[in-house]
């Protein structure tokens, strides 16, 4: 036992050396990236590189006080929790009608869901755009909302049906028996028991359309363009502005990795608790 402990702890230390080098290299171009940000153009391109320098907010004070990408980042807030939002509220009903009620068909609704969320963004952008253009709402918001509900709606269907076949049917029907409607029992004693699946699943769209590319790109106009569509506008046949682009980047990245942070505890309930639910 003694030998054991002996050799035990040279392998705890070992094993924890090498999570922290893996868990460094992981973050390393996060923090290159953010030290970027603060950086001038001649200590960005400085050989060897210099991780001692003045820092300086002319970046973010160009990019987002000049430069407009202030108004981007407000159209991805927009759009972000709009379509998420959204598909809560048609997400959240359907997947609890799906987990209480069976029926022969269910099955292949279901799988054409998950089709739905599986065929490749590129394969509806064109039509998408063909169809926003020809009732006016190409460049608007409503577009780019609508487009990101075409994998936002199954993924919460999906995500939230496994964590109602984890919450037994008889709460409901005791619900039932004590005088409660079905929409009642839903509010009153299900939904309550799922909130934290509620949680990881609006924590999962709104990162999925915060970072969403190819839709905005194609639907969104020079007043409603995100973030992630605006950021190639610095890469200019006069230069690139590595470090307005760091900066940009920077706002784009950070606030999605302090919010799955301080929620990360929701988003492993989503990762397990939903998905091993039982039918």
């Amino acid at each position: 036992m003694i030998t054991q402990t002996v050799f035990s702890r040279p392998l705890k230390a070992a094993f924890a050396v090498l999570i922290g080098v893996a868990f460094i290299g992981y973050l390393s171009p996060l923090i290159w990236l953010v030290l970027s940000s603060f950086k001038n153009r001649v200590d960005i391109f400085a050989t060897p590189p210099s991780f001692i320098f003045h820092p300086t907010l002319s970046n973010y004070v160009v990019a987002f006080g000049q430069k407009g990408f202030g108004t981007n980042l407000r159209n991805s807030v927009i759009v972000a929790v709009a379509s998420s939002a959204i598909a809560l509220l048609i997400g959240i009903p359907a997947a609890y009608r799906l987990s209480r009620h069976r029926s022969r068909f269910q099955g292949a609704f279901l799988l054409a869901l998950l089709a739905a969320r599986l065929l490749p963004a590129m394969v509806l952008s064109v039509p998408l755009f063909v169809l926003a253009s020809d009732v006016g709402l190409s460049g608007t918001y409503v577009a780019v909302v609508a487009a990101h509900l075409t994998f936002s709606i199954p993924f919460t269907v999906w995500m939230m049906r496994g964590f109602f076949l984890a919450v037994p049917a008889s709460l409901d029907e005791a619900a039932r028996l004590d005088g409660c409607s079905e929409i009642s029992a839903f509010f009153r004693i299900v939904l309550p028991l799922t909130r934290g699946g509620v949680a990881a699943t609006a924590i999962f769209l709104l990162i999925n359309s915060w970072n969403e590319f190819l839709f905005a790109l194609i639907l969104t106009g020079r007043s409603t363009a995100t973030l992630p569509v605006a950021i190639p506008n610095l890469l200019t046949p006069i230069g690139t502005f590595w470090g307005q682009i760091a900066a940009v980047a920077t706002v784009t990245v950070i606030p999605v990795c302090v919010f799955a942070f301080v929620v990360q505890k929701y988003m492993v309930a989503g990762l397990t608790g939903g998905a091993m639910a039982g039918e």
